[in-house]
């Protein structure tokens, strides 16, 4: 159960006002073996590593205010990263909504590929990083219209820090852009989603500005579009997602297919999932591809065993697999 801090705030013209805020986070540690393959002038060598470890340590702060009317503020602060070497700051977000005309969204976040973290709970084992495109900064705005019958429409602005820039923009920069276009790039797109009984999907377009030249730049995106879809048939879930991107030179295509095989206490699931460059580059063009197998074994609602492998390509052209196998105990409160 969430921890909760209830701070009183004396105003002088309207009397007592309370301020509810929550705590919330997770905690996973365990063991992690891993193989790291990769590829230096045609070679491919290989490095393995193993050992104990922090995997996860998260902390949520989420504070809710009624500003009458029926619009409600939310603002949630976090810190991603918890150990004995310091804390590092997470996502910022604040909300305002409203039941009939939906929410606005201001946020900085650091925010996993589209398809990373599987479709709609499915899947369960991830591949930011790997196959897919690590987590980047972005600070952004959105909104969100009402739900129509499990129908909602969003629309979102973006300021993205990719390749070399670690944080997000800051206020009054992202609109300049960063030091060089290759640094930063905005997004605009229009989104459409269903959530209702067991189906769970969504599409959406996204276009970019700041790509640069395909001299310097031919891995920038021009535009997307992307879809995805899960069901939950009941004795398992089934979801599959793809997005199609334009880059400044070529495209870039992923995709993902994940199932989810629930047997009381136990959660088993699979994962599929492949990026194809094409007429981008002849040092990456091709198919990157991957797998990944876990289990999970529920000791409470909050506490659960987790163990998972993944296996992957590194490079393209490279028959060499990377692998990672975890072995987690994680507690959410």
């Amino acid at each position: 159960m969430k921890k909760t801090l209830i701070a009183l705030a004396v105003l002088a013209a309207s009397g007592a006002s309370f301020a509810q805020a929550t705590i919330s986070g997770n905690v996973t540690s365990g063991y992690r073996a891993s193989t790291a393959v990769t590829t230096a002038a045609g070679v491919s060598t290989s490095s393995d590593s193993s050992g104990l470890g922090l995997d996860t340590a998260e902390l949520f702060f989420t504070a809710n205010e009624d500003l009458g009317g029926g619009l409600k503020a939310t603002a949630v602060l976090s810190f991603d990263t918890v150990a004995r070497a310091g804390v590092a700051g997470g996502d910022t977000s604040l909300t305002l909504a409203n039941a009939s005309w939906g929410a606005l969204a201001l946020k900085s976040v650091k925010g996993a590929d589209y398809l990373s973290g599987g479709i709609a709970n499915v899947g369960g084992v991830g591949f930011d990083g790997k196959i897919f495109s690590g987590k980047t900064y972005s600070d952004s705005i959105s909104y969100t219209s009402p739900s129509f019958s499990g129908f909602t429409i969003g629309l979102s602005h973006a300021e993205n820090s990719v390749n070399t820039v670690t944080t997000g923009q800051g206020l009054g920069v992202g609109a300049a852009g960063a030091p060089t276009g290759r640094d930063s790039q905005r997004s605009s797109g229009i989104s459409g989603a269903y959530a209702a009984g067991p189906l769970a999907a969504n599409l959406g377009y996204t276009t970019y500005d700041q790509k640069g030249t395909e001299a310097l730049d031919p891995s920038n995106s021009d535009s997307k579009v992307y879809a995805s879809a899960a069901y939950d048939f009941g004795v398992f879930k089934l979801g599959a997602g793809v997005e199609a991107r334009k880059l400044v030179k070529g495209t870039r295509n992923d995709a993902l297919i994940g199932a989810a095989l629930p047997l009381g206490a136990f959660t088993l699931n699979a994962t599929f999932a492949s990026r194809a460059f094409n007429d981008n580059n002849a040092a990456t063009d091709g198919t990157k591809t991957g797998y990944g197998l876990g289990a999970a074994y529920a000791l409470s609602k909050r506490t659960s065993v987790v163990a998972n492998y993944r296996n992957w390509t590194q490079n393209v052209g490279d028959n060499a697999k990377s692998t990672e196998t975890n072995l987690l105990l994680s507690h959410s409160f």
